[in-house]
C-alpha cells in the first residue's frame, strides 16, 4: 500500500508531480489511518492477521519527515494492526532541520518499541552519491552522506532490515560506487537502482528513463557494489506496470485527470445534444413531416423477408468515458434495442457491424487519417452495446464507412434468406449512409429508421435522411416500422445452423474500437 502523508509536497523533487501541484497541508494520522482501512476494506480476500508481509509504505504523495502525524499514525497501526505481517514502509530524502531531526529520534523509537526484528523497512531516497547532484535532483537541504551513514548506525539492531539507499537513475546519471562504500556499512545498507517513471515532472525536466533491462552502468555499478559486500537491488519497470500505470500512483493520477476531463465534456455534449431520450418521440414527429416531401413512391420491400443491420452500436459511441461519445447515440439507443427484439420475436435475422482497426497504421487507409480518434482491437470501446445482446456470429468489424466492405457481411445476409434490410445505427451521414448507399447499388431494398439513427448535428442528421429518402432508402420511424412488422403475418425461421459466411465473419478478429466520427 502506498500511503499518502500531505497533500502536495513541499520539497519538489524533479521528477515528481507531486511537489509540481505544491504543497496543500499535512494529512492527520486518521486520515493516513483511513488509507489502510480503505485498502483492507476493498480487497476481502486479504487477511491483514494471517498475511506473511503486508507493506505500508508511507511514501505518496508528500515527505513523510515534516508531517508530525506521521509519528501518530505508525502507534495507531501498531494498536490497530497488531499482526506479525504487518510492515511498514518509509521513505524520505532526510530534508535537514531541527524538527526532521526530532523526527528521526522518535522514529528509532517507535521502531524498537512496535516493529523490531525485522519488522520495519526505511528508504533514503538519495538518487546521487555527489551532494552538488543531489541538490539538484531534490531542491532543498538535506542530510549529509555522512549524517545519514551515523544514523544507520544506531537505527539498525540486530534482527532489523537493512536501511535501502534509494537510486532513480535518470540517463546522464551515473553512480559513484566509491562514494558510497566510503561512507555506508553494507552490513547495515543495501543498494536500490530503479528508473525514473515517465511523469510529467521528469518528462519536462529530462529526468524520465524508463529500463525494462539495466543499462551497462546500471549492471556496472550493481557488480561494483556487490563485490564491495552490499546487497543490491535492480529494479526495472516492467512494460506491463508502465502500461497499466501501476510502477507509480503519478502514472495513473494522469489517466484520472483524463477520465475527469472526458467526463466535463461528456457532459458539455449533453448539454448542446440536438435530442435526448425525453425529446426523441417529438423529434420523431417532426422529422417524419420533415422528410414527408422527400419520401419516393416505389415497390415495397418483399413482406416478411427483412434483416435488421445495426451500424456501429458500440461502446466508443455510447460510453461518456470515450473520446468519441455521442449523447444522441446514447439517445436512439432504447429505439434499436426495441427493433432488435422485435426482429429475434419475428423469427428475422439480426446483423451487427463495429469499426475497429487492429493496427491503424496498416489497416487504417485515410479514415485514421481524417479522424483524430482511432478504435482499436481488443479494447473495451470495440464491444456492442450489451443492452443489444449481440450474439454469436452476428458482428462483422469492419474499417471502413459503409459495413459492405466487409464482404462476408454480404453473404451472410444472402444466406440467411433476406431479401430486403432494415438499417439502424450511427453516424447517419457516415457509415449508415455509405452503407444504405452500398446496398442498394447491391440490389437490397433498404430500410433506415430515422429515429434509430444518430449524427453528431441535427442538420447533418436529417440532410443524411433527405437524402436516402429522395434517392435509395424508405425512412420510417421505429413505431411505423414495428407496426409494420407485426402486421405481416408468419415467423421467418432462422437458418438451422449458422451459415459457412457467418462461422467465417470477422467477428473471430478480437474486437477493436472504432475510427472516431
Amino acid at each position: 500500500m502506498m500511503i499518502s502523508t500531505q497533500v502536495g509536497c513541499a520539497i519538489g523533487c524533479r521528477m515528481c508531480d507531486a511537489g509540481a501541484m505544491g504543497f496543500h497541508g499535512n494529512l492527520t494520522a486518521e486520515e493516513m489511518l483511513a488509507q489502510v482501512r480503505h485498502v483492507v476494506g476493498q480487497n476481502p480476500g486479504l487477511d491483514a492477521a494471517r498475511h506473511p508481509k503486508l507493506k505500508i509504505h508511507f511514501a505518496r504523495m508528500g515527505e513523510p519527515s515534516l508531517n508530525p502525524a506521521v509519528l501518530e499514525a505508525l502507534e495507531l497501526l501498531a494498536r490497530e494492526f497488531p499482526y506479525p505481517g504487518i510492515l511498514p514502509s518509509l521513505s524520505t530524502v532526510a530534508p535537514k532541520s531541527p524538527a526532521v531531526d526530532a523526527f528521526f529520534s522518535e522514529l528509532l523509537r517507535l521502531k524498537d518499541a512496535n516493529f523490531s526484528g525485522g519488522r520495519f523497512q526505511l528508504q533514503f531516497s538519495l538518487h546521487a552519491a555527489q551532494e552538488n547532484r543531489r541538490r539538484e535532483i531534490v531542491p532543498v537541504r538535506q542530510w549529509t552522506l555522512d549524517e545519514i551513514a551515523a544514523y544507520g548506525e544506531r537505527f539498525v539492531r540486530p534482527g532489523d532490515r537493512k536501511i535501502t539507499l534509494n537510486f532513480a537513475l535518470s540517463k546522464d546519471s551515473r553512480l559513484e560506487t566509491a562514494a558510497l562504500t566510503d561512507v555506508f556499512n553494507p552490513a547495515k545498507f543495501l543498494v536500490k537502482m530503479t528508473p525514473v517513471n515517465p511523469t510529467r515532472s521528469a518528462n519536462l525536466s529530462g529526468a524520465a528513463f524508463v529500463w525494462n533491462e539495466p543499462p551497462p552502468f546500471v549492471a556496472a555499478a550493481a557488480r561494483e557494489l556487490g563485490e564491495r559486500g552490499f546487497d543490491v537491488i535492480v529494479s526495472p519497470s516492467l512494460p506491463e506496470e508502465i502500461r497499466t500505470e501501476t510502477s507509480c500512483g503519478q502514472l495513473w493520477s494522469t489517466t484520472l485527470k483524463e477520465r475527469a476531463r472526458r467526463r466535463l465534456r461528456a457532459e458539455a455534449l449533453e448539454e448542446t445534444a440536438y435530442v435526448t431520450p425525453r425529446t426523441l418521440s417529438e423529434k420523431a414527429g417532426a422529422w417524419r413531416r420533415r422528410l414527408e416531401g422527400s419520401r419516393r413512391r416505389i415497390p415495397p420491400s418483399p413482406r416478411g423477408r427483412e434483416a435488421l443491420l445495426v451500424v456501429d452500436m458500440q461502446d466508443f459511441f455510447l460510453s461518456r468515458g470515450s473520446p468519441a461519445y455521442l449523447p444522441q447515440a446514447r439517445a436512439v439507443l432504447g429505439n434499436v434495442r426495441r427493433l432488435v427484439e422485435a426482429f429475434r420475436e419475428a423469427g428475422r435475422p439480426v446483423f451487427f457491424t463495429v469499426h475497429a482497426h487492429e493496427d491503424p497504421e496498416r489497416d487504417g487507409g485515410l479514415m485514421t487519417r481524417w479522424w483524430r480518434k482511432v478504435c482499436l482491437t481488443g479494447t473495451p470501446w470495440a464491444r456492442t452495446a450489451g443492452v443489444l445482446t449481440a450474439r454469436e456470429g452476428e458482428v462483422y468489424f469492419k474499417r471502413r464507412y459503409s459495413a459492405f466492405t466487409n464482404p462476408q457481411l454480404h453473404d451472410a445476409l444472402r444466406e440467411s434468406g433476406a431479401q430486403s434490410l432494415v438499417v439502424a445505427g450511427v453516424l447517419t451521414n457516415l457509415c449508415v449512409e455509405s452503407t444504405v448507399r452500398d446496398a442498394f447499388d447491391l440490389g437490397w431494398p433498404v430500410s433506415v429508421v430515422g429515429d434509430a439513427t444518430a449524427a453528431h448535428t441535427e442538420e447533418l442528421h436529417l440532410a443524411s435522411l433527405g437524402s436516402m429518402a429522395h434517392g435509395f432508402a424508405h425512412v420510417p420511424m421505429t413505431r411505423e416500422l414495428l407496426e409494420g412488422l407485426a402486421a405481416r403475418p408468419g415467423r421467418q425461421a432462422l437458418p438451422s445452423r449458422t451459415s459457412r459466411a457467418m462461422r467465417r465473419s470477422l467477428v473471430q478478429i478480437p474486437s477493436i474500437p472504432c475510427a472516431r466520427k
